[in-house]
C-alpha cells in the first residue's frame, strides 16, 4: 500500500520545475470507443499540473448474449405483469398508439375515441407526429408496439416474452452516448519509465482503498516530441474488501487504458437509435 501511494503522489525524485507539459488537445481510447479532450495549466511554483478533462464515450446498449438472462427474469415477473395487461384503459392506449403509428387511425380520431390518451392534446399531437415519422423511417420500431398489443389481446407468457425480445432487438441497434467531466492534478516524476511523466497525485479512497495511478507521458514514437498520451489506471490496496453487496474489491478493473493522439479505431457500431446516458 505504501509503495502505491508513493508512486501515485510522485515521491520519487520530483523535479522542482518541469518545463515541458501538455496544454490542450484531444486523445482517443485505443481499446474502447471513447475520447478525452483536455486543458492543462501549471499551478503555483510550476510543480503541479492541473488538467480538466471531458470524456465522451459511445457504447452499445445491449449485447446479444444478454437476451437469455432477460428472458429468465421476464418469466419470473410474468405473473405480476398480468395485472398491467388486464387494465382496459392501458390496453386501449396501446392500441391507439399502434394505430396512429401505422396510419390506421388519425391522431384526431384517436383522441376523440380515447380522450384519456393525453392531458395536453397539442403536446400529444406533436409527439404522435414524431412517432409517425420515426415509424416511416424505421418500421422495425413498431415491433414493440405490436408485441404490447398482442399481449393485451392474449396475455400469455409467450406473448409477454415477445415484448422482451422486441425491446432487446431494439437495444442491440441502440448506442448510448455519455460525457463525464473531471479534473486531476499531476506531479512531474523525472525518473518514471524512460524520460519522465506527469503522474496523478492520489490517495487511497473508499472501502477498496482505490489509488488512481493515471499518468500523462510523451509519445516516444513521435520524433517531434510534441504529442502526449494519457494512460488511465487504478489499483486497489484492499482487494479483500467489498465495494458493493456481492462484489469484491478484487473485481475492480485494474487494467491500463491508453488514450493516444492517433485515432486508430473506427468501429462500425450500426446505431439505428441513439440515447444519451448519464454514465
Amino acid at each position: 500500500m505504501k509503495t502505491l501511494i508513493m508512486l501515485a503522489v510522485g515521491m520519487v525524485a520530483v523535479d522542482a520545475v518541469a518545463t515541458d507539459y501538455p496544454t490542450n488537445g484531444m486523445l482517443y481510447n485505443q481499446r474502447e470507443d471513447s475520447s478525452l479532450t483536455y486543458s492543462c495549466k501549471l499551478q503555483a511554483g510550476q510543480q503541479r499540473l492541473r488538467c480538466e478533462f471531458l470524456q465522451t464515450a459511445v457504447r452499445k446498449k445491449a449485447k446479444a448474449a444478454d437476451l437469455e438472462k432477460k428472458l429468465d427474469e421476464a418469466r419470473m415477473t410474468y405473473p405480476g405483469a398480468l395485472k398491467e395487461f388486464s387494465d382496459p384503459k392501458k390496453c386501449n392506449m396501446v392500441g391507439a398508439w399502434l394505430g396512429i403509428a401505422t396510419g390506421q387511425i388519425s391522431i384526431d380520431a384517436a383522441l376523440a375515441r380515447t380522450p384519456e390518451l393525453a392531458k395536453d392534446a397539442a403536446e400529444f399531437k406533436e409527439g404522435m407526429i414524431r412517432l409517425q415519422e420515426d415509424a416511416k423511417a424505421n418500421p422495425n420500431m413498431l415491433d414493440t408496439f405490436r408485441a404490447l398489443a398482442g399481449m393485451c389481446d392474449h396475455p400469455t407468457e409467450e406473448n409477454y416474452l415477445k415484448i422482451i425480445r422486441a425491446n432487446h432487438a431494439k437495444d442491440l441497434r441502440t448506442c448510448q452516448i455519455s460525457s463525464n467531466p473531471f479534473t486531476q492534478e499531476f506531479v512531474w516524476v523525472s525518473d518514471f519509465a524512460d524520460g519522465g511523466a506527469w503522474v496523478l497525485s492520489s490517495q487511497p479512497e473508499g472501502p477498496c482503498g482505490v489509488v488512481q495511478l493515471s499518468r500523462i507521458e510523451k509519445d516516444k514514437s513521435d520524433t517531434s516530441g510534441l504529442f502526449w498520451r494519457y494512460i488511465a489506471r487504478k489499483a486497489t490496496t484492499n482487494p479483500s474488501g467489498t465495494v458493493l453487496p456481492g462484489m469484491s474489491c478484487s473485481a475492480i478493473d485494474q487494467g491500463e487504458y491508453v488514450y493516444d493522439w492517433k485515432k486508430t479505431r473506427s468501429d462500425h457500431m450500426q446505431c439505428e437509435f441513439v440515447e444519451f446516458s448519464p454514465i
